[in-house]
């Protein structure tokens, strides 16, 4: 059984980083965990120990006979399909939510089980070292971007542990690290569902220039002064990017906005 590129599968090999993984989740023994791509079944075998509804989800057939041999009759559920069009409800919400993501579809894979809401209780993800750092990074870093907002919106994500090359087979050329997000409870009062797609697509609208400045960009049609006042409401500078804003200093702006045409 061997990995396919087309897939984006690197498989973990070290016992020391899955099982390192698995005791991470912020989950109880009777919670329900879904896995996402458990491929050779490295991490699930400590996931199936330490929980009794463990879920997996698996686009790849040729590494199900394998897997099935490999965990046996444990408590666990296999749904053989796309991570990306799976309905992470069949796993029972609320739910945790776990894998070593394909760097090639990674971001996709967080957007999608970050926009369940409150359906899902936490997120623990192995992803490429550099995309890790942007998620947990701060306001005036050059890290700090969509993805950063995007994720700190749900929750205040965290690195639990760093992964070399070597953890992984075949070898990547890249380095890798673990992130977790637990989720805020409420959500809903933080910021209406109606309105997460308009949010969004207003950070994203923000950082597509990033290089100038804040005011100017969201201006473009007009309205330039109206953003400037904005933001110095807030106590943040005429010269402001993108990046030198927090999530949370997003997500004013955003109210703001929707409060004075």
């Amino acid at each position: 059984m061997g990995p396919k590129k087309q897939l984006g599968q690197h498989f973990l090999i070290s016992v020391v980083h899955a099982r390192r993984i698995a005791g991470s989740l912020p989950a109880g023994a009777n919670e329900n965990v879904l896995e996402i791509g458990p491929g050779n079944g490295a991490l699930t075998v400590h996931l199936v120990e330490r929980f009794a509804h463990v879920h997996c989800v698996e686009i790849d057939d040729d590494v199900v006979a394998a897997l099935t041999e490999k965990i046996g009759a444990a408590s666990w559920t296999l749904h053989r399909c796309d991570a990306l069009t799976f309905d992470f409800a069949k796993a029972g919400f609320p739910l945790h939510v776990v894998g070593n993501l394909p760097y090639n579809i990674g971001a996709l894979l967080i957007k999608k089980t970050l926009l369940y809401g409150n359906g899902i209780l936490s997120c623990t993800f192995m992803v490429q070292r550099e995309v890790a750092q942007r998620i947990v990074a701060v306001s005036h870093t050059k890290e700090n971007g969509f993805l950063s907002v995007f994720c700190q919106f749900f929750g205040t994500p965290r690195i639990v542990l760093r992964a070399p090359a070597g953890v992984f087979f075949p070898k990547p050329n890249v380095e890798s690290a673990v992130f977790r997000i637990e989720i805020e409870p409420d959500l809903e009062a933080k910021l209406p569902v109606s309105q997460w797609n308009d949010y969004f697509s207003f950070v994203d609208k923000g950082f597509r220039m990033r290089r100038k400045m804040l005011a100017n960009v969201l201006g473009r049609e007009g309205g330039r002064q109206r953003w400037v006042e904005l933001l110095r409401g807030m106590d943040i500078v005429d010269g402001a990017r993108a990046e030198d804003l927090s999530a949370a200093e997003w997500l004013t702006l955003y109210k703001l906005s929707c409060e004075t045409p």
